[in-house]
C-alpha cells in the first residue's frame, strides 16, 4: 500500500499537469506574440486596413465593464465550428451574412484583446457578433437596466448599478424609455453612466466576421 501511494500521487499531478501544459501553456507560447496583419491589395478589403482592427478609446473602457459586471458567465462570445454546434445557421451569429462576411471564431480574433472573453456557459445569446445583429443603442440600454422590459421572462440580471435616476431640469436625449411597471416617477428620468455608455460601444464593436488577410475576397472568405 505504501509504494503505491506515491504512484497515486504522481498520477494524480499528471492528470492535472498535462492537460495545463497542453490546453493552456502550448496555445499561450503559441499565440501570446500575435499581432494584426495588414491586407494587401490583393485581399480586396476596402472597409479596414488590419485585422483584427484596433481597439481604442470607450471600447477598452467597456470590455473592462464587461468583464467587471460577470457578463461571461452568462454570454460566450464565440461561433463555434460547424461540427460543434449550428451557430452559423442562426441568422446574425456568424457575422454579416447580407455583406457576404459569416464565418467561425478564430483565436486570431482575439489578437487585440487583453483577455479573451470565451465565456463560461450559453444562459444567454453568444455575443461575438451582438454588434452586426443589432446597432440600437437605446435597445441597449433598456436591455441592460432591466431586460424584463423587452421580455418578461428573460433571467438577465438587472444592471441598473450603471445607470443613474435624476431629476429632470431638461429632458435628457439618451435617457431610457421605461414604461408601465418599469417606469419613474414623474418629473425624474433615468440616464446611462459612462460606464454604461462604454458597455454598449463594447458591445457595439462585437463584429468577428472580417475578412482573413490572405484569404482571398469577401466572398471567398465567406465561402470558406
Amino acid at each position: 500500500m505504501k509504494k503505491e501511494f506515491p504512484v497515486f500521487i504522481l498520477g494524480l499531478a499528471a492528470a492535472f499537469i498535462v492537460p495545463l501544459i497542453f490546453l493552456i501553456v502550448v496555445p499561450y507560447l503559441q499565440l501570446s506574440d500575435a499581432k494584426p496583419e495588414n491586407y494587401s491589395e490583393e485581399d480586396d478589403v476596402v472597409a479596414a486596413w488590419a485585422y483584427p482592427a484596433v481597439w481604442t478609446g470607450a471600447n477598452k473602457e467597456g470590455e473592462e465593464v464587461y468583464a467587471s459586471q460577470g457578463c461571461a458567465y452568462c454570454h460566450t462570445q464565440m461561433v463555434r465550428p460547424t461540427y460543434a454546434g449550428a451557430d452559423m445557421w442562426r441568422k446574425g451569429w456568424g457575422g454579416n451574412e447580407e455583406e457576404g462576411l459569416a464565418r467561425e471564431t478564430r483565436a486570431a480574433d482575439y489578437t487585440n484583446d487583453r483577455r479573451a472573453m470565451l465565456g463560461y456557459m450559453r444562459i444567454g445569446q453568444d455575443l461575438a457578433n451582438v454588434g452586426t445583429r443589432n446597432r440600437d443603442r437605446a435597445w441597449y440600454h433598456q436591455k441592460l437596466y432591466n431586460a424584463r422590459t423587452q421580455n418578461v421572462d428573460s433571467s438577465m440580471p438587472s444592471y441598473k448599478n450603471l445607470y443613474r435616476k435624476q431629476q429632470i431640469a431638461q429632458p435628457s436625449e439618451n435617457a431610457i424609455k421605461l414604461k408601465g411597471r418599469f417606469a419613474v416617477e414623474e418629473g425624474y428620468e433615468v440616464v446611462p453612466t459612462e460606464k454604461a455608455e462604454a458597455l454598449v460601444d463594447y458591445l457595439l464593436s462585437r463584429k468577428m466576421d472580417a475578412p482573413i488577410p490572405g484569404a482571398g475576397t469577401d466572398e471567398e472568405v465567406a465561402a470558406k
